[in-house]
């Protein structure tokens, strides 16, 4: 019996042209042969969850050299808090943190006390500089080098 099907290309694997990190992440998005890299070149590489900028430019090193694809326009990977003024303006951990305490302008941040900044949840000092730094230039809060109370539990 004959089989009518055309022979099928030979398929090119990957090989070790890229770091084990980025071959990795090819594979975990279905990418396995040069040809797939090929065929995904470049916007569906970039829509690859952990294929950034830099891990892109290794791939069009290895597969395409000479190429180099600018987009359009690059989406920021920092997530922003929804109607806070504080966005751009401090890091986006931050202003994260912060939104979470209650404080989304910068007349809020103003307004509150270092000491009150520090009760807030995973705002620590290093946060704080940067804030001062940012908002208050030439101050600086004194943090007590103290560890902070153990918190009093109720007699029994």
């Amino acid at each position: 019996m004959l089989d009518d099907t055309p022979p099928r290309p030979l398929e090119t694997p990957l090989g070790d042209l890229l770091p084990l990190r980025v071959k990795a992440l090819l594979q975990k998005n279905g990418i396995h042969t040069v040809e797939d890299v090929r065929k995904a070149y470049p916007h569906t590489l970039l829509k690859f969850r952990g294929i950034g900028m830099s891990k892109f430019r290794q791939i069009e090193a290895a597969f395409f050299p000479g190429k180099k694809f600018e987009p359009a326009r690059v989406l920021s990977p920092l997530r922003h808090v929804k109607g806070s003024s504080l966005n751009g303006v401090l890091s986006p951990a931050i202003v994260r943190i912060l939104a979470r305490g209650g404080i989304t302008t910068v007349d809020q941040l103003k307004a509150a006390q270092p000491a009150d900044l520090l009760k807030i949840e995973r705002l620590g000092v290093g946060m704080l500089r940067e804030i001062e730094r940012v908002f208050f230039p030439g101050q600086r809060y004194e943090v007590s080098r103290g560890r902070r109370p153990a918190p009093t539990l109720p007699e029994l």
